[in-house]
């Protein structure tokens, strides 16, 4: 671990939302002030970004462990991500095990949404079991109360194929009824929803989550039928619900993302649901690929960064992770905005077209660099 002057760049801190031309210093693992000790290394950062290292709020790392599970390393480091939270690939009942293999072998920083269902998401040839009687709220209990640090949440799926209508809605009152108790929050997936989305937004509470907002699928959508935002999902969000734009590959639509953006609801978080069917490849790609999207959407470099930095951090309780200010922990992240025209497109054949890109340079975790540009520094 050394001591680095990061240079010359414009530097964003998302804590603060301030955006200024600056240096930034790191030594010891943290960000430092005054008079470094000698014999730090210089990075010349012109005409870059220097911000927070990324936060994913929704991957799936589980590698080997599940079927859409990705290297949790290849998946975060060349994308400017520090700190990931899985989003239930895992259940009570593989929760350790995932812990003591992929997560002790990997240096990006995991933490965790515990899938209601047991087994977590081990294959997309069968769903999960989310109804009630299935919970093993004795271990889930369990593992709150001995991993604190990690888990930051509950995960529930209510989509079509997966749970009934009368049986997700039972699952999600106890999940979250659950979350009030161990003091977390619930995140729900949504992508063809089993249950009217207002009526589903109703149940859930301030810093509650709803991924997979633009999705396009099935009974529901968040637009309305006269294509106006639902007035549940505005009320729910008066409330303190967050949205999560959750790219993946099946649950979004550029269409009903673009209708409902030019309505001005916007994401609270933009994470990039990570797995196998989209590593590093259209529709998904990776998280500053859709953080780009979202810029050429009309949302500012400062809106997408708080989206990936700032957001998650108030949500896993770890605000210090979008700090750059003096003593907090060094996780940077150092991009340019590349202009390039871009052709996004959806599972459901609707595309769209970009012009900038965001591109990391160096990603900095803990005070060491994790990865570097061949062609910076």
């Amino acid at each position: 671990m050394g001591a680095y002057l990061i240079r010359n760049g414009k530097i964003y801190n998302p804590i603060t939302h301030e955006l200024y031309d600056g240096d930034i210093a790191v030594e010891k693992g943290r960000i430092a002030s005054g008079p470094l000790s000698e014999g730090y290394e210089t990075i010349d950062a012109d005409g870059c970004i220097v911000t927070a290292g990324l936060i994913d709020y929704h991957v799936h790392y589980f590698n080997h462990g599940t079927e859409n599970g990705v290297n949790p390393d290849a998946a975060s480091f060349p994308c400017g991500v520090t700190t990931a939270v899985d989003g239930g690939s895992c259940g009570a009942a593989n929760y350790e095990l995932y812990r003591k293999s992929v997560m002790a072998f990997s240096d990006v920083r995991i933490l965790n949404m515990l899938l209601m269902g047991s087994g977590g998401q081990i294959t997309d040839r069968y769903p999960e079991h989310l109804e009630e009687k299935y919970f093993d709220i004795e271990k889930i209990r369990a593992l709150f109360s001995r991993y604190p640090r990690n888990l930051t949440g509950l995960k529930l799926r209510l989509s079509e194929g997966i749970i009934g209508a009368q049986e997700g809605e039972r699952s999600l009152m106890r999940t979250v009824e659950l979350a009030e108790e161990l003091g977390c929050n619930v995140c729900v997936h949504i992508t063809n929803p089993v249950m009217e989305l207002e009526r589903l937004a109703g149940y859930l509470r301030k810093g509650d989550v709803i991924c997979h907002i633009y999705q396009g699928k099935g009974r529901d959508t968040v637009l309305g039928p006269d294509g106006s935002i639902h007035r549940g999902i505005l009320e729910a969000r008066e409330r303190g619900v967050l949205f999560d734009a959750s790219n993946g590959c099946n649950n979004y639509d550029l269409e009903i993302c673009r209708r409902a953006m030019e309505q001005g609801f916007t994401p609270d978080i933009i994470s990039s649901d990570i797995n196998t069917s989209g590593f590093y490849r259209q529709p998904l790609h990776s998280l500053p690929r859709i953080l780009s999207k979202f810029m050429d959407m009309g949302m500012t470099l400062a809106q997408v960064l708080d989206a990936a930095t700032l957001r998650p951090a108030q949500l896993i309780r770890r605000e210090d992770l979008a700090s750059l200010e003096p003593g907090t922990t060094a996780d940077i992240a150092v991009f340019k905005v590349k202009k390039k025209d871009v052709l996004y497109q959806d599972r459901a054949g609707h595309t769209f077209k970009g012009r900038h890109v965001i591109v990391p340079q160096m990603t900095i975790k803990s005070g060491a660099i994790m990865y570097c540009q061949a062609d910076f520094c």
